[in-house]
């Protein structure tokens, strides 16, 4: 072959050798270089399989800091499809185990996802039974579930989490993303042949737990409300119910309940009507508690006089062609009596000579066709028309309560505005928001929106609404010996042809004591009670029935125009002055637990000097009577034979006696071995030393005494 031949080829083989390498090259550098990124992260998502890790959510405590909702660990089960080697049988097992569809499950296992969910938060008897299978493939992950330990209680106030931690409703939903805190991954490495590589978990981003939150609810006055409440629906055998605990002082929400309610334990189990907060999401015509608004418009704008006369008609008033009906014929009325009676034509008169434009105004002014500002989801606005889209008929309907639709939130927000001298709060139900590292993030403080009426106007409807109660509609609702404000009312539900139904009705009282300085307002709502219709005959015993209870529990004295009667809860958390003493039963010689549960069950608590376990004496001794605001004496020591018991009897704990008359607070003192310098008469109002210090056995105590009506 000639030599040019033979240069021509090598030239050849070179030049493609050479174009062949530079391909190459190019092709490593565009693959490590310039797409380095991509095909790490490709080879990342093949070799790495990436699990959300849940945070645990923030808690949810009441306002004395008692659990409403925790969290507890609840072992989730998940399969990697390349990792099951029987996919039938695998199915089979874990559908008798779980109760899943075996078809269902079967096609996860065949599915060519790098993970599937077989069952998440099982409880521990079923996670005990899927782990006894060991099948291939299948793993196990540790994730937060949550927990309410007092089951139905506030359930509308809390609300519920769904199966990925999200809040689905209540406070849950409204303040998720403070409670819920941020998830982590977790990221577990591969083989090729999809086998998990050992000592390859590892935590790529850690979860931050959620922030805590603390609750204007009180536990104890919730329970008290839904318990009352539940009694009154099974009496009246009513369609639902609603009831809102209020301080009007500041707008916290000391209890919310209704009736439907659910497990937010078990959501799923409950119909959706029952998740319903009918507090907030229903809206019902409100009948005679909405004459409040008209009356103190009228007092506010002059038009009326308390002392002004209203012909009543004698039970049937026509107005505009629109015939007006009392429950009980009237003639002629004082202002005053028009609200105490509750007289419809009465109302319609007032709010005539007031026009729809200032009717408006104030009924707009006191929250009504306007939200609360609650923090709590799906709060309805209610329905009040501008006064410009009236008619006639609007004039002569609104005044007493039809015509306008509101919430029981509302109505119990119009009123805590007279109870605080005119003032319309903000209610809330959420005092704080803390970090787990007890940071505040949120403090909730009392919001003023609106100065609907004067201190003036406001004290003379507060009195007008007290004799609502102790001489008019109101009677059922009087607490014994506290004066009580407030308002029945009696709604016909619209019919759905049209009209008003004459068989379905709204009964509520709404009302706030003591009057002179009020602690407490309750709203009431019982729809479509069967039998007794009338607000005060349905509604207003259960608000006597809740506040018997609360001034108990909360320990509110009544005010200066009753008796001066102090209480805590006694046996039955109930409010007798017979029970208002308690028996002190003998604890010498027993266990310090053993005693405390004694006292427990006797209303009492108990102040411990000394060291050891064993009760060498108690003071007061056993069978005296003291109230349950004082505390019992245990001495102890570690055997009841000391030497000089005498020694350790010197010193005792100064009980409590505000409130007390002053013949049970000598009796309370004698008890204790204390003597009593006395001035004034009537009931204790001030005492040294203060409550629970010590004093030697012998020392004298100052007890300031007034009369019941010169109380503060």
């Amino acid at each position: 072959m000639p030599k040019e031949a033979i240069d021509k080829r090598i030239k050849f083989f070179t030049a493609g050798f050479g174009i062949l390498l530079a391909i190459i090259t190019w092709r490593l550098f565009d693959l490590q270089i310039i797409q380095h990124r991509k095909f790490s992260q490709l080879a990342l998502r093949q070799q790495e399989r990436t699990i959300k890790i849940q945070p645990p959510r923030g808690k949810i405590f009441d306002r004395r800091g008692r659990p409403l909702a925790l969290n507890r660990q609840a072992a989730s089960f998940y399969a990697v499809p390349s990792e099951v080697k029987n996919p039938s049988r695998a199915a089979r097992l874990l559908s008798q185990e779980t109760g899943l569809s075996a078809a269902r499950l079967q096609r996860r296992f065949r599915s060519r996802r790098a993970f599937v969910w077989i069952k998440r938060k099982v409880s521990d008897a079923g996670a005990k039974k899927i782990r006894a299978l060991k099948l291939t493939g299948v793993h196990e992950l540790s994730e937060p579930t949550r927990v309410y330990p007092e089951g139905r209680l506030a359930c509308h106030v809390l609300g519920f989490v769904g199966l990925d931690n999200q809040g689905l409703g209540g406070v849950e939903l409204q303040f998720d993303r403070a409670i819920c805190g941020r998830s982590g991954v977790l990221r577990v490495a591969h083989d090729a042949k999809g086998q998990r590589l050992p000592a390859s978990t590892r935590i790529f981003k850690r979860s931050e737990p959620g922030q805590d939150a603390y609750l204007t609810i009180d536990k104890v006055v919730q329970h008290i409300t839904e318990r009352e409440l539940a009694r009154a629906m099974e009496k009246s055998q009513a369609r639902a119910g609603s009831v809102v605990v209020m301080n009007p002082n500041t707008g916290e929400i000391l209890a919310l309940a209704n009736q439907p309610n659910f497990d937010p334990n078990h959501y799923n189990r409950f119909p959706v009507a029952n998740r319903r907060n009918r507090v907030i999401n229903d809206i019902y015509e409100p009948g005679s508690t909405f004459k409040l608004i008209t009356a103190a418009a009228a007092l506010e704008e002059g038009v009326f006089r308390e002392e002004d006369i209203i012909h009543c008609e004698n039970g049937r008033g026509v107005f505009d062609g629109r015939v007006v009906r009392d429950h009980e014929p009237q003639g002629r009325l004082s202002f005053r009596e028009v609200i105490i009676l509750s007289s419809n034509i009465g109302a319609v008169k007032i709010g005539i000579r007031l026009g729809a434009e200032k009717m408006v105004r104030y009924a707009r002014d006191f929250g009504f066709g306007r939200p609360t500002g609650i923090e709590l989801p799906g709060e309805r606005t209610g329905m009040l028309k501008t006064h410009t889209h009236w008619k006639n008929c609007t004039l002569t309907s609104v005044p007493f309560g039809q015509g306008v639709a509101v919430t029981t939130l509302q109505i119990a927000a119009a009123y805590a505005a007279v109870a605080n001298q005119g003032r319309l709060l903000r209610p809330y139900v959420v005092r704080e928001l803390k970090r787990p590292d007890g940071v505040i993030v949120r403090a909730t403080r009392p919001e003023i929106r609106e100065q609907v009426i004067s201190a003036r106007t406001a004290e003379k409807m507060k009195k007008i609404l007290k004799d609502v109660v102790e001489r008019g509609t109101g009677t059922w609702a009087q607490v014994s010996n506290y004066a009580v404000a407030g308002k029945t009312g009696t709604a016909q539900k619209i019919h759905p042809r049209g009209g008003y139904d004459a068989f379905r009705h709204v009964a509520s009282f709404v009302g706030f004591f003591p009057v002179d300085k009020p602690k407490l307002l309750i709203a009431v709502m019982i729809d479509e009670p069967r039998g007794l219709q009338w607000g005060g005959l349905v509604a207003g015993p259960v608000f006597k029935d809740i506040s018997r209870h609360l001034v108990a529990y909360l320990g509110i004295p009544p005010g200066p125009q009753k008796v001066y009667a102090f209480a805590k809860a006694g046996a039955g958390n109930r409010f007798d002055l017979k029970n208002h003493m308690h028996l002190v039963p003998g604890l010498k010689g027993l266990a310090l637990d053993e005693s405390q549960r004694r006292l427990k069950q006797a209303g009492l608590q108990a102040a411990c000097l000394g060291k050891g376990k064993i009760v060498l004496e108690q003071r007061p001794a056993e069978g005296r009577l003291i109230n349950a605001a004082s505390r019992v004496v245990l001495y102890l020591a570690d055997t009841v034979e000391v030497k000089n018991p005498q020694r350790k009897l010197e010193q005792v704990l100064v009980p409590n006696v505000g409130g007390q008359t002053l013949r049970n607070a000598l009796q309370i003192l004698g008890a204790y071995g204390l003597q009593a310098r006395i001035s004034g008469s009537g009931v204790v109002h001030g005492q040294q030393p203060s409550p629970h210090t010590l004093a030697k056995v012998g020392q004298t105590c100052m007890l300031n005494c007034v009369a019941p009506e010169n109380q503060p």
